[in-house]
């Protein structure tokens, strides 16, 4: 019996590095066609039994290499680090050919993936591609008919159950607020937590197919009927709506339109395929499939199933010559292998489309018309065939490792305090203005209307001590900032978070010049999604890249302080200082897994490091080193 079930598929797929060496080895075997240098030397560096490595191996090799692999060593010494990686691919390589590693299933399976990868690639670019163009003319006739200037504010309410769809339907039909219900309903935190509310105006091409044209039908205020998405299912309510020019969206209206054209016509293309190899599903096959997938074991999202030999050994596919079975095509699809949303009979059958029947048909055209047989296409092949090679190497090698003990996850993550922090944070609210002087303007404005909101002060702490957050409902409008925080109170979610904002709150002055400070985001800030958000933030170090140095600014700052202007890209920001989160250790059970694979890397790279010292070893009377040729080429070596 062959159990699929849910994996970690990039753990069990990645192979880490033992050495630099083994890195190279993978990293460059693809590249060395590509990356000859003009007229190389071909003296001769190295001798592995009959075979040469010469100065143009050489050349090519470190022509390939990535910056991060690169030898730290100059001259001569650096010559030999890389030609030990050279040498070290000839050994692992002479000792598969030997032990008939590449005649195992598991490399013979690796390389038919790998041939109706690069087939079906040349296959794509030389007959689907070059069909599909748009005009100028076609574009613009696009964005007027499908109304791709129009860009909408979106709430929404996800389920991914039906049952749970219906019922919240049923409350939004009782006159409950969509805000209040998405908060109750969605299995979306993120957004739930706004009330369903999305932070951008979204444009046709933001939509997935399944809900686009149905969304983009509705009005401004209309909520829509539930729509059946990948993982669920969604209600829709359209908050607001703007539009943009053609010249704006331009670039979304072509890549959406070829994107389509491309579509059909490779579906138009893999039809005609079909029916010159008399492609066929066998509807037994598909039945015994469905049955399977349906009796499978949910876990979350994912489905754990078996195959009998019989199952396995079932026809789905029949073409001219040749037939696939059902384990086959189980094994060619990752989503159905590892039992993602296979209850869904729509699902499965695009995932076979995809996975399985355009592949093999393009294999089968690209064999028909000699592709694979090409230069090009061949040395490809030859140079992964190695690469499959070393890495089937690398796992016989490493295949006899212990298991990694709990006690051995334990001791590791005590033992590595600083591996497992958690970043340190600080919240602020940004205005963020094209004008150096708009934004001194809007500090000196934050700061004044803070003198003249002593009501809101006031208020504030009245309901701190018991008072309901309603009471806000009764300030004037002499400030923007009370009817801000009235449009908050409007809505239960909204004032639910006032209230909680001001029982949080340490002194109620400060919460008054952050709510100043937000409602001035909101009107002013250009940042993208600002102004949804009110300008309200969470900065991280990481984040340096899209907020520049105000990252530094807060982080540096005290609590409640008033910061900037800080330029970014010709953009200046001024930013309230919210609050802070100092970095903190991880829990173990958050990062077991993490340390379980950081144990397994390592032992690892120990056995394999093993392994090769002794292949060395043994092969020593059978590599040669031409000391003269390295010197000679590690003088002339930048």
């Amino acid at each position: 019996m062959r159990k699929f079930a849910p994996f970690l598929d990039y753990h069990a797929r990645v192979l880490l590095a033992a050495s630099l060496s083994f890195l190279r080895w993978l990293l460059c075997p693809l590249l060395v066609l590509a990356c000859e240098s003009p007229e190389p030397d071909d003296r001769p560096l190295a001798q592995v039994g009959p075979e040469l490595i010469t100065e143009r191996d050489y050349r090519s090799f470190v022509a390939g290499l990535p910056e991060w692999t690169k030898s730290a060593a100059e001259g001569s010494d650096q010559v030999r680090d890389y030609l030990q990686s050279l040498v070290d691919r000839a050994l692992i390589l002479r000792v598969a050919r030997k032990q008939k590693v590449e005649q195992s299933a598991g490399v013979q399976r690796n390389m038919e993936v790998a041939l109706r990868l690069k087939v079906g690639q040349a296959m794509e670019q030389r007959y689907i591609r070059p069909a599909v163009s748009v005009s100028e003319e076609e574009l613009r006739r696009e964005f007027a008919a499908q109304e791709w200037e129009r860009q909408l504010k979106i709430a929404h309410i996800f389920a991914r159950t039906p049952a749970r769809a219906e019922a919240a339907l049923a409350a939004l039909r009782t006159g409950r607020a969509f805000a209040e219900v998405a908060h109750e309903f969605s299995q979306n935190r993120t957004t739930a937590a706004h009330g369903g509310e999305k932070p951008y105006y979204y444009s046709r091409i933001n939509a997935i197919p399944a809900v686009r044209d149905s969304l983009f039908s509705l009005p401004k205020g209309a909520i829509s009927a539930i729509l059946p998405v990948p993982k669920g299912y969604e209600i829709f309510k359209i908050l607001d709506e703007r539009t943009a020019s053609y010249e704006q969206m331009r670039p979304q209206v072509l890549k959406a339109v070829m994107r389509e054209r491309l579509q059909a016509r490779r579906r138009a293309y893999i039809d005609s395929l079909a029916e010159q190899f008399q492609w066929q599903e066998v509807a037994e096959g598909m039945d015994r499939l469905t049955r399977i997938l349906h009796r499978g074991t949910q876990e979350g999202d994912k489905k754990v199933f078996y195959l009998s030999e019989a199952d396995a050994a079932t026809a789905l596919y029949t073409y001219q010559g040749g037939a696939i079975s059902l384990g086959e095509a189980v094994s060619r699809s990752q989503f159905i292998r590892q039992g993602r949303y296979v209850e869904d009979s729509l699902k499965v059958a695009s995932y076979l489309e995809r996975d399985v029947k355009v592949p093999q048909l393009l294999l089968l055209q690209g064999r028909a018309l000699g592709i694979d047989q090409e230069p090009a296409i061949a040395d490809w092949l030859a140079r992964k065939k190695e690469e499959i090679l070393i890495r089937a190497m690398r796992r016989l090698a490493t295949a006899n490792q212990k298991p990694v003990t709990e006690q051995e996850m334990r001791a590791h993550y005590d033992a590595h305090p600083q591996s497992y922090q958690t970043s340190s944070m600080v919240e602020v609210v940004e205005i963020q203005v094209e004008e150096e002087t708009q934004a001194r303007e809007l500090l000196s404005q934050i700061r004044a209307d803070r003198q003249r909101a002593a009501p809101l002060i006031a208020l504030i702490a009245e309901i701190k001590n018991g008072r309901g957050a309603s009471a806000l409902q009764n300030l004037n409008d002499e400030l923007a900032v009370y009817s801000w925080l009235k449009q908050r109170l409007s809505d239960p979610l909204g004032a639910a978070k006032v209230a909680e904002e001001i029982a949080n709150a340490a002194e109620p002055a400060d919460l008054a010049e952050t709510y100043i400070a937000r409602q001035l985001a909101a009107v002013h800030s250009v940042r993208h999604g600002s102004r949804e958000a009110a300008g309200l933030y969470q900065l991280y170090w990481h984040e340096t890249p899209s907020f520049g140095p105000l990252v530094k600014a807060a982080m540096e700052a005290e609590v409640g302080a008033l910061i900037g202007p800080v330029e970014h890209h010709g953009l200046y920001s001024i930013a309230k200082i919210v609050g802070r989160a100092a970095a903190g250790r991880q829990p173990f059970a958050e990062v077991q897994k993490r340390i379980g694979h950081t144990l397994r890397r390592n032992r690892e790279n120990e056995l394999f490091g093993q392994w090769l010292q002794a292949l060395r070893a043994d092969a020593a009377n059978e590599v040669v080193f031409f000391d003269d040729n390295i010197e000679t080429l590690g003088q002339d070596a930048p």
